[in-house]
């Protein structure tokens, strides 16, 4: 089947648009120019933003890093990982797991969507990502002098299609239309290669705070093709934080003779340690010192001092970095290749700064991994390439630069306006996976695969439904995702509805139904009586998905 990635794409009137990486941690969000990328800075000229929201009792909603220091006064009050729960089945037990690591009040809204209560206010995860992307709308604004409206935002590699779909509401409620939704990897992959003139085959290794991807893309010039992609979103950075979070609060249980789990301020203090010691020993083979502000039982203020080697940390993490490995393992084989065969390595995302990661990725492809690119930036350019490509603001060449820097003399925030470049626009490809396989439920419990993992999008298959009574006026099929050919093995993603029937005899009713994954790796279902070609009402309300849409 023949692939387009839809570049063609451009709102009548877009102006600039920017490229946003929405992460669990951190977010980052720059645009393209015709001599480079730039970032959007915060107040304080940072380029990476804590994906934080806080609600503080005074009132008012506060964002990114002046809402972190909230988090050991308010832990109840600010709502940090919201990417992890973000268009979630929240009965799913992954998302109750990974639910007991937050200190914020989590509860079922509709459509099993998880909904967090702050202050009285009854909140989606749509609505507390847009307070991010808004945040980054709004610095973009100030630099640049004008309104934006439109955004390229990436998403993790293996992200559902209600994730993906709650993402793209997100950037609406942030009054952004979205264009284009672009996987990680692949946009770090295009932040390396685009105007280079590539020919290789790489395996971008996403290791961020809070999931975890792995894609093999062949590089063609400014074609990037994704031959295989896998990940894990409760794998990350948080995850090797709270594994060490648990050791100091049983030393503070041994040390100062309490157990601080149950409390929400002590377990947030310990969290925070935690991240700074895993950070320190990234630079160094030990780390030695003192948590302060610990409050004691006795209502005094105490301190839990701390002593850990690199290689006690790496024995701690070492079961998920295995994880991370068998993955990349899986991968490789899902795209047919050896670790020989692939030219670089590229480590994203924060976690990919763990000398062991690094050192275990050696060994699997028998060389050093890439760290010329910034792992914590690099999404975000390739997301404001894809953006700039839309807009006609790039010129293809000096997208990729491990710290791209303000190009004053053509910067559209320097002129305060967007500047669209003059003869033709480097475009690339971008020819990009199903993320998972969609199958329907048969008799005897198993499955019926429609659209597999891994194949091309677009996709587009179609199937034809029958009514099993006489009369029978509507249809309901239970569709999932997953590799198993047992529906109870495979993640359930919602009921396909088939309504309003024609009252006939068993059998004579037929209906086609055509399931198609776009660019952006989100499914539409659409229905029509096979004989006659009249559409037919068809319903698929994916499980966890804003309940807009379907």
């Amino acid at each position: 089947m023949a692939r387009v990635s839809e570049l063609g794409y451009r709102r009548p009137g877009m102006g600039i648009a920017l490229g946003i990486d929405l992460g669990t941690t951190n977010s980052c969000a720059a645009l393209a120019t015709p001599t480079g990328v730039e970032f959007v800075l915060g107040a304080r000229s940072e380029r990476v933003h804590p994906s934080i929201v806080a609600f503080p009792s005074n009132g008012g909603v506060v964002v990114g890093a002046d809402a972190k220091r909230y988090r050991l006064t308010e832990p109840m009050h600010v709502i940090h990982s919201a990417k992890r729960f973000i268009g979630q089945n929240i009965r799913a037990p992954l998302v109750q797991l990974a639910l007991t690591g937050v200190r914020y009040k989590v509860s079922e809204g509709a459509n099993q969507q998880p909904i967090v209560t702050v202050r009285d206010r009854r909140m989606t995860m749509p609505e507390i990502s847009s307070h991010v992307l808004l945040y980054m709308k709004r610095c973009a604004e100030r630099q640049l002098g004008g309104e934006i409206t439109d955004a390229v935002i990436t998403v993790p590699a293996n992200f559902t299609d209600a994730q993906r779909q709650a993402t793209k509401e997100a950037g609406r409620l942030a009054g952004l239309a979205v264009p284009r939704l672009i996987n990680e990897p692949t946009a770090a992959a295009l932040a390396y290669g685009f105007g280079k003139n590539r020919d290789q085959m790489v395996c971008v290794f996403d290791f961020g705070g809070g999931t975890f991807d792995v894609s093999i893309l062949k590089i063609n010039g400014e074609v990037f093709e994704v031959l295989a992609s896998d990940g894990d979103f409760f794998l990350g950075g948080d995850d090797l934080d709270r594994a060490l979070a648990e050791v100091l609060a049983a030393e503070c249980n041994r040390v100062l003779g309490f157990d601080p789990r149950p409390l929400p301020v002590m377990m947030t203090k310990l969290m925070m340690g935690a991240e700074a010691i895993k950070c320190h020993l990234s630079e160094h083979e030990a780390a030695e010192g003192e948590i302060d502000g610990i409050d004691l039982p006795s209502g005094q203020v105490g301190s839990l001092p701390f002593s850990l080697t690199r290689a006690q940390f790496e024995e701690l993490i070492a079961g998920y970095i295995n994880r991370t490995l068998e993955v990349t393992n899986q991968v490789l084989m899902q795209a047919r290749l050896s670790p020989g065969q692939i030219s670089d390595v590229l480590c994203v995302g924060g976690s990919t700064r763990i000398p062991i990661v690094r050192q275990r990725l050696a060994e699997i492809f028998r060389r050093e991994p890439n760290i010329s690119i910034n792992p914590d930036e690099v999404v975000a350019q390739g997301a404001a390439i894809q953006a700039g490509s839309l807009t006609g603001t790039i010129a293809g060449t000096g997208m990729g630069a491990r710290d791209a820097v303000v190009t004053a003399a053509h910067s559209p925030l320097a002129t305060g306006g967007a500047q669209t470049l003059r003869g033709p626009v480097a475009r690339p490809v971008l020819l990009d996976v199903n993320p998972s396989t969609l199958a329907i439920q048969t008799a005897g419990g198993f499955v019926e695969r429609l659209l597999d993992k891994n194949a091309p999008i677009p996709i587009e298959r179609s199937r034809v439904f029958t009514t099993l009574r006489d009369n029978q006026t509507r249809v309901e099929i239970d569709c999932c995702r997953g590799e198993s050919r047992r529906y109870v093995e495979n993640e359930p993603i919602g009921k396909l509805v088939l309504d309003q029937l024609p009252p006939k005899p068993r059998g004579d009713v037929k209906i086609e139904v055509s399931f198609r994954v776009d660019p952006d790796g989100i499914l539409h279902v659409r229905a029509a009586d096979a004989e006659s070609g009249v559409r037919q009402e068809a319903q698929l309300q994916v499980i966890g998905a804003p309940e807009s849409t379907s």
